[in-house]
């Protein structure tokens, strides 16, 4: 009897382990360490953010989006959030007003599917973009940017805050660097409800 005791025992002990060990391996927010790529997955990952970096940025060949981002990829400034249509559009407006911009990696890591770009962007302000007049000014920005990589396309993106920096070096003035964010926050709000015809056609 006392046997079967311990047995029963034993046996309520080990379950309980084993149900807490595996409440540990799916508790939230606990990511397991990445899985060790070769070289040569490595340096696939990185292809996608050399795109993004060399030809749709210093070279604005934005057709290029579909091949180098998934479909609804999201994009980070900072604790700013936009679609990835949004940032293509934000892109757009500054190589407009900066036809010279060129984006250069500095240094580029890969950490399982995660890919880190140290950047530097240079570019003179003599065009029309963002409702900015031009002033002539030449700029020189420094960044890092972080990418998830799947399947050779970039499925997350996360970048520093940019824009008071730049404005610094514009010389625009806080208020309408104000006036500035809020409308681009009022249009991206505004988008979000917008059928996607409309606006296309708006922009």
């Amino acid at each position: 009897m006392r046997a079967i005791t311990m047995l029963c025992l034993m046996a309520i002990i080990c379950g309980g382990l084993s149900l807490v060990l595996l409440a540990q391996k799916k508790r939230p927010g606990q990511r397991q360490p990445p899985a060790q790529l070769s070289q040569e997955q490595a340096e696939r990952n990185k292809i996608p953010v050399r795109q993004l970096y060399d030809e749709m940025f210093s070279r604005g060949r934005y057709e290029l989006q579909d091949q180098v981002f998934a479909k609804r990829c999201p994009i980070h400034f900072g604790g700013r959030g936009v679609t990835l249509e949004q940032a293509v559009a934000e892109g757009k407006g500054w190589r407009s007003a900066a036809p010279d911009l060129a984006m250069h990696v500095d240094e580029m890591t890969v950490n399982g599917d995660m890919v880190t770009a140290v950047w530097t962007a240079t570019a003179t302000h003599t065009g029309q973009g963002h409702g900015l007049k031009p002033t002539g000014k030449r700029i020189v920005l420094h960044g890092n940017s972080r990418f998830r990589v799947v399947n050779g396309k970039i499925v997350e993106a996360w970048n520093e805050e940019y824009r008071p920096e730049l404005f610094r070096q514009l010389g625009v003035s806080r208020t309408a660097a104000f006036m500035f964010v809020t409308a681009d926050s009022l249009w991206a709000d505004v988008s979000q409800i917008l059928p996607d015809r409309l606006y296309y056609s708006l922009q």
